[in-house]
């Protein structure tokens, strides 16, 4: 089991802080919108209870859940926050480096986002590249392909969309209006995606109507517990790998299977 560390004092923080240690900073947007049926804060939601309950699985130092992100899509709809890249990775570089300088080397990115990953993972490169410091970064992407594949019914989606609005049901049943659901879909530009595969990347924002992409109406509670856990299970089937990874003397890490 681990420990978050705003539920322990300095005196206990001290001595959990060194080369072996494994720290997670999760990334969630807290003010971000989700359509006309999920909180702004949704993301947080779901990246904070995956936080949590890793710490309960496995021996880690976990940071209070980070709520503002670089999301470039959303800057068009009020009330969403947006940090620019640039001062975004430097914000998170200057999070990781509070704990390098004390002899962490082991970070672990729990990633609640999707334009998040591309300056994430320049930043992991950088910081290994720079200092030697290990940060893996979570892929939502995939670490929903499996469970979505397995009980999601939409014919696309990623955004407010089946699978997510599954989650909040399961996290916060409360906070979601499944009156207000809809379906709809962003348009892809012609030749982006060829033969079932994305083969050219190519900026938009979100312009659906509601400010969704899927079909939010077919979600259930049901969906996101399998959902959540699957996404959970993901997360610590890696930990048990990354936190007796020693990377000193396994560098190149070629005896981890």
């Amino acid at each position: 089991m681990g420990v978050q560390i705003k539920e322990i004092t300095y005196e206990q923080v001290k001595p959990l802080l060194n080369e072996k240690t494994v720290v997670v900073l999760p990334i969630g947007g807290g003010s971000k919108e989700h359509g006309n049926h999920l909180p702004m804060g949704t993301d947080y939601y779901v990246t904070d209870w995956l936080a949590q309950k890793v710490t309960q699985r496995c021996e880690v130092v976990t940071l209070p859940t980070l709520p503002y992100a670089y999301f470039p899509a959303f800057v068009e709809w009020e009330g969403s926050v947006s940090i620019q890249h640039d001062h975004f990775t430097a914000y998170v570089k200057d999070i990781l480096m509070s704990f390098y300088r004390f002899g962490v080397r082991k970070f672990l990115i729990i990633d609640g986002g999707v334009s998040t990953h591309p300056p994430l993972n320049l930043l992991s490169r950088d910081m290994n590249n720079e200092y030697g410091a290990k940060v893996a970064v979570t892929n939502i992407n995939g670490l929903l392909a499996d469970p979505e594949k397995q009980v999601c019914l939409q014919k696309s989606g990623g955004h407010g969309d089946e699978s997510e609005t599954s989650t909040m049901l399961y996290l916060r049943e409360d906070l979601v209006h499944m009156e207000k659901t809809t379906e709809e879909y962003t348009r892809i530009f012609p030749g982006c995606r060829q033969k079932g595969h994305m083969v050219v990347d190519f900026a938009n924002r979100m312009v659906t109507p509601c400010g969704t992409n899927g079909n939010s109406t077919l979600a259930t509670k049901e969906k996101g517990e399998i959902i959540m856990h699957a996404m959970l299970d993901g997360i610590c089937e890696f930990l048990s790998h990354f936190i007796p990874w020693d990377p000193v003397a396994d560098p190149d890490f070629e005896h981890v299977e």
